[in-house]
Formats: structure tokens, C-alpha cells, sequence
């Protein structure tokens, strides 16, 4: 499903805490042809108010699972935030969201 966003124009990024090198290995064994960012210190997703405190499996802290549409000015069109890490949205939601911005 996101290859096929990714296929549409529509640019995909994965912000994630883990090393660049396990990412990359994730990417690889998904096929994905979207870009993995790091975010090791978890500045960005303190900036965004995304960090669920001590919610790790060793009380650290961890970013909440969150997937966010923005159109072309930046503008928040659609956001799933969840309150666990396995959690995601149904990727065709997703799709759908995307495809509304559609002109």
C-alpha cells in the first residue's frame, strides 16, 4: 500500500529511534521505497509532543505511534496517534487520506 502511495507522487518518510543501519535493514526486508529518518534522541518527536514517557520495555522513552498527512503547504490533514507501539492505522485509511488531497 505504500509503495503504491509512493508510486502516486506522494512522499513517504519513516522517522524512527533505532540506528540508521537496523532501519535500513527494515527498509530492505520490506521492500520499501520510502525514506527511513533517525531521530536517536527522540528530539523531533519531543518537538511534536510525540513521546510516550517511560512507555519502553525498560521504562525509556518512546515515540508514539503516529502517522500524519500533510498537504503541500504543510498543513495537518489527517493524523492517527496511537496510545501502543503495535498499534498502526489501516493502511487503507491511509490511502484514503492521501487521495482526498488529490486536486
Amino acid at each position: 500500500m505504500l509503495t503504491e502511495l509512493g508510486d502516486s507522487g506522494v512522499q513517504i518518510l519513516a522517522i524512527s529511534p533505532d540506528l540508521n543501519e537496523r532501519s535500513q535493514e527494515l527498509a530492505v526486508r520490506l521492500r520499501a521505497r520510502y525514506r527511513f529518518l533517525a531521530d536517536r534522541d527522540l528530539a523531533v518527536t519531543r518537538r511534536y509532543g510525540l513521546v510516550h514517557v517511560g512507555g519502553g520495555h525498560k521504562g525509556q522513552d518512546v515515540p508514539r505511534p503516529t502517522t500524519v498527512v500533510l498537504d503541500r503547504r504543510g498543513i495537518v490533514r489527517w493524523l492517527s496517534l496511537a496510545d501502543a507501539i503495535q498499534v498502526r492505522p489501516d493502511p487503507e485509511a491511509v490511502a484514503h487520506a492521501v487521495r482526498e488531497l488529490a486536486p
